[in-house]
């Protein structure tokens, strides 16, 4: 990972009426490819709202439906609203203000359009954007495109969608079984923790949380780590989830094995009823889907897998301690927004909303949030010299980056 943040987004009380229509391809035509746009392995696509607005969404299996979280656009839909509801959210016991449009129409690419109710929330505690750096309206469920398989490839930022009569396996990939529950996949993975025991755990697919593997701990017979650096996991809708980051052993998808993975672990995630989560223990994100040329089987209850380029990488966490934040429209002026006591950063002497002017030598603001972050995480030892604004004096920190879990 690039980040401490983790973008974590998943819904468990949606209303019914989210979901309504289905994107599907022309009828001459067998499959399409559409470019996507890849921050931090967050899947962003662009759509065009009644035929006019282009707007920018995450796809996610992690939800249903289509899910608006900017307060611009909500603003815009919300006079048309059919009724209001409360949404329930990962890091807060609270409930969302939520509403409902009426049927609105998308087009993506050259997809038969949808056409479909959206959710509206009232607020974004979630602050979507700030913690990716780009543009973003809201989030599309992958249930959306259910009629056909949805592949998605990591290394060429692109998705193919095929019809299922039409599809074949890639060569050396593997089929596993998925069990789909109001539109979101699950499925049995094997995970070694730090402690050596290893466990069968049933595990949501979440393409929209940027994590490799989060454990709700509640759900998981409170299992203790041995060593865990406590810390803010990420965001989710309503606001900063507290937890802990850990190596686990390896998770096992199938035959496919991601040794020494970065793993989250939060009692907090979304406490309560575990039958409203489908009794799951945890979710695997696109930390560790990325790793793999993906395929959404929704017809069939399969994912298809084939390693990527990225395969063997090593899963790498912020070597810095600092997560950083956009603070302008223009996303390219960064503050210091959390960070870890005890890092090598903070030893330094940055602080949370020091201003960030430059780091090695480089402006900040010809840098993009993930190129901060890459700075920042790629390698142990490396020197960062960092010229940060506080209150309007200018200060030089020098530090080395190092492991912390």
């Amino acid at each position: 990972m690039r980040s401490i943040l983790l973008i974590i987004i998943t819904f468990f009380t949606i209303c019914a009426n989210a979901q309504v229509g289905l994107f599907h391809l022309p009828n001459d035509r067998k499959r399409m490819a559409v470019d996507f746009e890849n921050y931090d392995n967050m899947v962003v696509v662009e759509v065009v709202l009644q035929d006019t607005l282009p707007i920018k969404l995450i796809l996610d299996s992690g939800i249903e439906g289509i899910i608006i979280t900017d307060r611009n656009l909500v603003e815009y839909l919300e006079p048309t609203c059919l009724r209001s509801f409360k949404l329930s959210a990962p890091g807060n016991s609270i409930t969302l203000d939520a509403c409902v449009t009426p049927l609105v129409k998308m087009n993506l690419g050259n997809l038969e359009p949808l056409f479909s109710n959206v959710i509206l929330l009232q607020e974004d505690a979630f602050s979507l954007e700030s913690f990716i750096g780009a543009k973003v309206h809201g989030l599309i469920g992958i249930d959306k495109f259910r009629s056909m398989i949805v592949t998605i490839n990591y290394d060429k930022n692109s998705i193919k969608f095929t019809r299922p009569d039409a599809f074949r396996s890639p060569v050396r990939s593997e089929i596993i079984p998925l069990s789909i529950v109001r539109g979101r996949p699950y499925m049995t993975a094997r995970v070694e923790l730090d402690t050596k025991e290893i466990r069968n755990l049933w595990l949501m697919i979440d393409s929209g949380a940027n994590h490799p593997l989060l454990l709700e701990t509640d759900s998981t017979d409170n299992y203790k780590p041995l060593a865990a650096l406590e810390t803010t996991i990420g965001r989710g809708l309503g606001g900063s989830i507290k937890g802990a980051f850990i190596r686990s052993g390896w998770l096992l998808m199938g035959n496919s094995r991601l040794d020494n993975i970065i793993t989250s672990i939060s009692s907090e995630y979304m406490s309560g009823n575990s039958a409203a989560r489908n009794f799951r223990n945890g979710t695997i994100g696109s930390g560790a889907l990325s790793r793999f040329i993906v395929s959404f089987d929704y017809t069939n209850s399969r994912l298809i897998l084939k390693k990527g380029l990225k395969f063997g990488k090593p899963f790498e966490y912020n070597m810095s301690g600092i997560t950083i934040e956009c603070v302008s429209a223009g996303f390219n002026i960064f503050k210091v927004s959390e960070i870890i006591p005890g890092s090598p950063a903070n030893n330094a002497g940055v602080l949370p909303d020091d201003l960030l002017i430059s780091i090695n030598g480089k402006a900040a603001f010809t840098l993009t949030l993930g190129e901060l972050n890459g700075m920042l995480s790629r390698h142990p030892g490396g020197s960062i010299t960092l010229v940060v604004n506080r209150d309007g004096e200018l200060l030089t920190f020098k530090f080395k980056l190092e492991r912390l879990i």
